[in-house]
């Protein structure tokens, strides 16, 4: 059989298992992008889960928290003239399977009810337990699930490594074998022997969470009531350490034990046997395996073949590389909104036309809008209502919801400026004074707009930040004044610091520019060693891993005359080229920025 085969298997057991006990399992993280073979698996899991009465709802992957846990009914309160709450997806999914698509980009505060909810339901007398399928399509480091669902999932399956030829066949299991396994499984006993095996073995293996040692010990027995056992034996122990004990719930691995020769003790024990000794090995295979026939592995053994089955389990290179960022180009229209441009939003700002909608995740309801948009409609309902209920339609409004209308208001983005300015020896012997007299010009119209500035000196071996975000002009102007030259020019190291500048102010909602002054000749690299080739490799990668973030970049060139090299780095992350001109500099550039601002 092929590994690819016996590992899609594995996968079909987990969806098996869900369905037997998904109370005890809570559920399954699947790292996989769409595909068929993410279809075909979830195909599987609803015809096993459908059998038994289960159903999988579907959450939307921007759903908010009054979502889940429910909110006011705007429309039946006003209707009843009391208070009406909607029920929340979370009361609606009990005693279901909730799936959860693209998990890594769900918001946080979801992401926590969601586990409490987990934590808090699934006792035996509780009817309101559910349990959880947690699609994961990130593609980067950038976008991890939550740790915090990630433990309190039982198991996690990989999927892209799978093709159509590999899922031909599944394994099959009978409805009745399900609903069977269901009623043997509160029956089903874990002695405490194996318990502690199963820990021990975790605890070799980095497993520190009490969850996953209890996740170990329902899947013992859920495997034992599949098979039709009472009692959970070696090889439910073993299979069910093997399932759950996966990278994400060892932690705390020793890269070392996983990465040691499987092969050297065998090569060891080779190389001490004698050779002499073969004849009396191939006369003494029979007696012993019908030794192991017979004897039980001790406690220690029984510890030792979980460790080596949960290790030939996992891909090699699964445990050996970290993961990798698959960075992929991205619009700017996707990382960000335009700088300085005008936002709709429903909180602050200024106010515009109200909308129809509902006033969830903290939307203030227009109430005069709203009466004004169901007034025209009361003699309509009235008769629609019936003669019955005229009186009580003549005494209160009658709201629905196509009158609700939410406030909505216009907010400009936050735009902060970040100057990566180069203070070393090439550019202070040249130009750096009409540089400084340039960026003070820019200051000013930063000052005008209200917007914040920060500053990156490269200079020496490393680049230092002398000004974080700021909005004090004077500040900016003293730490200007007092910027040294002379040294190396690290302009790698510049353009990383500037980078991750840009980056941590877009998380905080606002929007970077860089405007970056030098003359592009690079004579220090990322490692502080000077060297001109290897410094514009390394200033030419860094100016790359811009270009891929897509932030706003503005090259200016402050040597005499337009340098070939500037230009080179400046196309390779894609900035706006400006020469440094010896007449009205200051101008000029500021003109620049500013139109990259408003662009």
């Amino acid at each position: 059989m092929k590994l690819a085969q016996t590992a899609w298997f594995d996968v079909n057991l987990i969806a098996i298992l869900l369905a037997i006990n998904p109370r005890g399992l809570k559920g399954v993280t699947v790292k996989s992008q769409f595909g068929p073979v993410r279809d075909a698996w979830l195909g599987y899991l609803k015809y096993l889960t459908l059998s038994c009465g289960v159903q999988i709802l579907k959450a939307p992957a921007n759903i908010s928290s009054e979502q889940l846990m429910g909110s006011l009914d705007i429309e039946a309160s006003l209707q009843a003239g009391s208070f009406m709450m909607s029920k929340g997806l979370l009361e609606r999914v009990q005693g279901n399977l909730l799936l959860l698509p693209m998990v890594e980009r769900m918001d946080l505060q979801v992401i926590a009810l969601i586990s409490q909810a987990l934590d808090t339901r699934g006792d035996v007398d509780d009817l309101t337990h559910f349990g959880v399928i947690a699609f994961d399509e990130s593609d980067s480091a950038d976008e991890v699930i939550s740790p915090r669902l990630l433990d309190r999932l039982a198991y996690e399956i990989y999927l892209d490594p799978f093709s159509m030829a590999d899922i031909r066949e599944s394994l099959e299991v009978d409805v009745e074998d399900i609903r069977a396994a269901k009623k043997l499984l509160p029956s089903v006993k874990c002695s405490d022997d194996y318990l502690e095996v199963m820990i021990k073995a975790g605890l070799s293996l980095g497993v520190s969470s009490i969850r996953a040692n209890h996740f170990a010990l329902e899947t013992a027995r859920s495997l034992a009531a599949l098979r039709g056992l009472n009692e959970v034996g070696q090889d439910e122990v073993i299979d069910a350490s093997r399932l759950v004990y996966t990278p994400s719930k060892r932690m705390h691995i020793n890269p070392e034990m996983d990465q040691a020769d499987p092969d050297s003790e065998e090569n060891q024990d080779d190389s001490s046997q004698d050779p002499g000794s073969e004849a009396e090995d191939s006369q003494g295979d029979s007696e012993s395996l019908e030794q192991q026939d017979q004897e039980q592995p001790s406690s220690t053994e029984l510890e030792d073949i979980i460790v080596e089955a949960v290790k030939a389990s996992i891909p090699p290179q699964l445990l050996r590389q970290p993961v990798q960022s698959m960075r992929t180009g991205k619009s700017a229209g996707h990382i960000s909104g335009k700088s300085g441009a005008i936002q709709k939003n429903f909180f602050s700002g200024r106010p515009l036309t109200s909308r129809k909608g509902r006033p969830n995740d903290g939307r203030r309801l227009d109430i005069l809008k709203s009466i004004r948009a169901a007034i025209p409609w009361q003699r309509l309902r009235g008769v629609m209502q019936g003669s019955d209920q005229q009186h009580a339609a003549r005494i209160r409004i009658d709201f629905r919801s196509e009158d609700l209308h939410i406030k909505q208001y216009l907010r400009r983005r936050g735009t902060v400026t970040i100057f990566l300015v180069d203070a070393s020896g090439s550019s202070a012997t040249q130009r750096l004074a009409e540089a400084k007299g340039a960026l003070e010009e820019l200051l000013a119209q930063c000052y005008i707009r209200r917007d914040e500035v920060a500053m990156v000196s490269m200079r020496g071996a490393k680049a230092e930040i002398v000004l974080p975000p700021t909005r004090s002009l004077v500040r900016a102007k003293r730490n200007l004044a007092m910027l040294p030259g002379g040294g190396g020019t690290p302009l790698a190291a510049g353009f990383r610091a500037a980078n991750e500048m840009a980056i941590s102010l877009e998380r905080k909602g606002l929007t970077p520019i860089i405007v970056i002054m030098s003359d592009g000749k690079a004579n220090v690299n990322l490692h502080g060693v000077g060297g001109r080739t290897s410094a514009h490799s390394d200033a030419l990668i860094a100016a790359k891993e811009l270009r891929m973030k897509n932030h706003r970049l503005l090259f200016v060139d402050t040597s005499p005359k337009p340098e070939i090299l500037a230009q080179e780095l400046s196309s390779a992350m894609a900035a706006q080229y400006f020469p440094l001109p010896f007449m009205s500099s200051g101008k000029k550039i500021s003109q620049a920025a500013m139109q990259l601002a408003n662009y």
